[in-house]
């Protein structure tokens, strides 16, 4: 359990640092207008995110047909918890700093993820890591 849990973070974490590089990239340096280089950058890391946490961290089996959109299912649900653990935070302690809030936020959301990919996305067919 805690080697996926790692296997998880260092994933997620890679796709994190993957999205802001590329986001950046692609507006800084390649010139495409913010709304296209984050959109564009966040595909990239959403896919490679969702490969890497079926084949590396949970070892699925499971179709991609089943997998596929129960992953997308989730990853909108924990940006829609980052969205309201943000708002919530901010207006019951607005003397918050921003980098809390984040956080918090964050850490949330990972978590959800983490639990609902290993009992929900991933579930039918893992295999243990080795």
């Amino acid at each position: 359990m805690y080697e996926r849990a790692a296997r998880f973070l260092v994933v997620g974490m890679g796709c994190a640092l993957l999205y802001f590089a590329l986001a950046w990239a692609l507006q800084a340096r390649g010139g495409l207008q913010p709304f296209l280089a984050t959109a564009t950058a966040y595909l990239i890391s959403f896919s490679i995110a969702y490969v890497l946490q079926r084949a590396w961290t949970f070892q699925s089996e499971v179709a991609h047909t089943v997998t596929l959109t129960r992953y997308a299912a989730v990853q909108a649900l924990a940006a829609f918890l980052t969205a309201a653990s943000t708002q919530a935070i901010a207006h019951f302690y607005p003397s918050s700093s921003s980098m809390v809030i984040a956080a918090v936020s964050t850490i949330l959301a990972g978590s959800l993820s983490f639990v609902l990919s290993s009992t929900w996305v991933f579930s039918h067919v893992s295999k243990p890591p080795q």
